[in-house]
């Protein structure tokens, strides 16, 4: 620092000292601390000040050494006042305070912009790229951008050169053009790599993480995100964008309590520094959390706070809001506010193009167009087939991971429940936002779940429903019944506990909903072949508690041997399926006299060796011998 104030001279040029490079290399605090908060600096350094100053969240010390600044130095640089201006203006745009920004970045910005010093015309451009930017005319901002870089690059100011193209990627995103705007953010992160500076460079890798975020649906953006939240931001702005957009993405993947945690980080620094854009990103994001983790009616008091809060100027976030009226309006069956709300949006996509009005439009029109205005987003057509409950994309969705949705798709507002899903072969444990798909579980589990689902199943009742077994005896069929609740448990973890001991026996505490073919009634399942038996839980201390002859019979004759191996159910099955058409185990048992559990044991035996082979799914399974 004192190596800093030792470099100044009375001949220093604005934008060359040694200060005024700290600043372009994103080392805001340290540029603070070595004037501001000693009480030093030289004029030649004090738009630098006040753009640290701005870019640290301390919007009230940067006008106050802006407005000293102008007290002191008579007349003003041009370039002083240029940087300083926009230094400021941004600040307020990024905090929803547009009548500032405007004041700062548009009123005057024609003089600025005829200025012979390319170095403050540049920074005039760019400033009124900015405000035409938050303002949603990102077309407008694109070209305003592209003078600003010219100018720019007339006065050897790489950094107006590398935030001009910066802000053309965004520009671009915002219209919808994901691939080309990702691209020129990314030339603008290797154009400031190559000027050293480090922090604008990280700073534009978070905004592509959180573009990708926003328009793909794929695991590794969720993994981008959390990657860059490890690292160090340079500012309050970066970290709460990664923060509020992976709030949205874990809630859209059906991790709420994660996603809670991340608001909470993120609502803590909004508050602190009391931006209103910040606030209104965090109250978006609760919205995208609630419409996955309540009630939709529960959404309006948020939407509320929200429109309170948000700047009409605000394009971006009044599309969103827009959005957010459709959903309520539409899940609680307000047709007039639905309809207004669509008409707001069309108005909004058509006067500025925003590509969230748009996606918004694709969501809740109920006649969308038929080519999708965004080919690059993935995002927006699962949530219109959660909207319209398109079941076809259930598949889908669950690839993708995207588990916060399967509710909603399916018709239900979000609860605490499990859901057996037959055609996709998956049981979903649903706590309020917390999704967890648990693919190709046991078949035994199914009827089960149904069984408890009643409130309360005894013993008895299990045994009987998943084994076949017409008398329930305590010393045998205890242990197997406990082994079985415990897999159950296991399977539903973390939310093992919903299965509860009950004064009968034992009971779901929430509700089993079943979609598909595991609508049919509990009594036409087929016993699952991969239920747990006997054989499989008894410790080997207590065998002789099973059936059969008595642990101290006596040996017997050969020939004897040799005619029970013949009469044992595995013989007696192969025998009969040797001489008949394939058949289920319910057929099986029926036809040899013995109970559906000794016929699915020998089953599985045979199967293991290789003698029979197995056909069809649940109750349309059949089995055959093999030659």
């Amino acid at each position: 620092m004192e190596g800093m104030a030792r470099a100044r001279t009375n001949r220093a040029v604005v934008g060359a000292t040694p200060l005024a490079s700290a600043f372009f290399s994103g080392r805001y605090a340290e540029v603070v601390g070595a004037t501001f908060e000693v009480g030093g600096g030289d004029d030649v350094d004090a738009a630098f000040v006040v753009g640290a100053l701005a870019f640290l969240g301390r919007v009230e010390d940067a006008e106050t050494c802006f407005d000293t600044y102008r007290k002191r130095a008579a007349p003003a640089d041009a370039r002083t006042l240029a940087a300083s201006r926009f230094f400021l203006g941004v600040a307020y745009a990024r905090a929803g305070a547009f009548e500032r920004a405007h004041a700062l970045l548009v009123q005057g910005a024609l003089a600025r912009v005829r200025t012979r010093d390319a170095w403050a015309a540049a920074f005039a451009l760019q400033g009124l790229a900015v405000h035409r930017y938050f303002t949603g005319r990102y077309r407008t901002a694109a070209r305003h951008a592209q003078r600003a870089s010219r100018a720019a690059h007339e006065a050897r100011v790489a950094y107006v050169q590398m935030i001009a193209t910066d802000l053309r990627g965004h520009a671009l995103v915002q219209l919808g053009l994901l691939s080309a705007g990702l691209a020129v953010l990314e030339r603008a992160s290797l154009h400031a790599e190559r000027m050293g500076l480090g922090m604008n460079a990280f700073a534009i890798t978070c905004s592509m993480a959180t573009y990708s975020a926003r328009f793909l649906a794929r695991p590794a953006a969720l993994e981008r995100l959390r990657e860059l939240l490890r690292l160090t931001a340079h500012d309050s702005y970066t970290r709460r964008a990664l923060l509020t957009e992976e709030a949205i993405v874990l809630a859209f993947r059906g991790q709420r309590t994660e996603a809670e945690r991340s608001l909470a980080l993120a609502d803590d620094d909004a508050l602190r520094q009391d931006a209103r854009r910040a606030k209104v990103a965090s109250l978006l994001a609760r919205l995208w959390v609630a419409r996955f983790s309540s009630p939709a009616v529960d959404c309006d008091a948020l939407l509320a706070r929200a429109r309170a809060v948000a700047d009409d100027e605000d394009v971006a976030y009044q599309a969103e809001l827009l959005g957010f009226e459709a959903f309520i309006a539409r899940a609680t069956a307000d047709e007039p506010r639905r309809l207004r709300a669509l008409d707001d949006l069309r108005a909004l996509a058509q006067k500025r193009e925003h590509h969230r009005a748009r996606a918004a439009l694709e969501q809740f029109d109920d006649a969308p167009a038929l080519v999708r205005a965004m080919p690059e987003d993935e995002i927006t057509p699962l949530l219109r087939a959660a909207v319209t409950r398109d079941t076809r994309l259930l598949p889908k969705i669950l690839e993708l991971g995207a588990n916060g949705l399967v509710p909603e798709l399916l018709g239900l507002a979000p609860s605490r429940r499990v859901l057996l899903l037959a055609a996709e072969n998956a049981l979903v444990v649903e706590d309020a936002g917390d999704v967890f798909v648990k693919p190709n579980p046991p078949r035994w589990s199914q009827a089960l779940l149904r069984l408890l689902a009643r409130g309360a199943a005894s013993k008895e009742q299990i045994v009987a429903a998943l084994w076949g077994l017409r008398v329930y005896r305590p010393e045998r069929h205890d242990a197997l019944v406990r082994t079985t609740i415990h897999r159950l448990r296991a399977l539903l973890a973390p939310r093992g506990n919903w299965i509860a001991v009950t004064e009968l026996g034992y009971g779901a505490t929430v509700p089993v909903l079943a979609f598909g073919a595991a609508e049919t009634s509990l009594s036409s399942f087929e016993i699952a072949m991969d239920a747990p038996f006997l054989d499989e839980v008894v410790p080997r201390g207590a065998r002789g508690l099973r059936a059969g002859p008595p642990a101290h019979s006596p040996t017997l004759p050969a020939r004897d041997q040799a005619s029970t191996l013949a009469s044992s159910p595995e013989a007696r099955v192969l025998e009969h399926l040797a001489r008949s058409e394939p058949r289920s185990v319910t057929e099986l048992a029926r036809r040899l006299g013995l109970s559906s559990s000794t016929v699915l044991r020998a089953l599985r035996r045979l199967l293991r060796a290789k003698r029979v082979a197995r056909a069809g799914h649940a109750r349309a399974t059949r089995y055959r011998a093999l030659d």
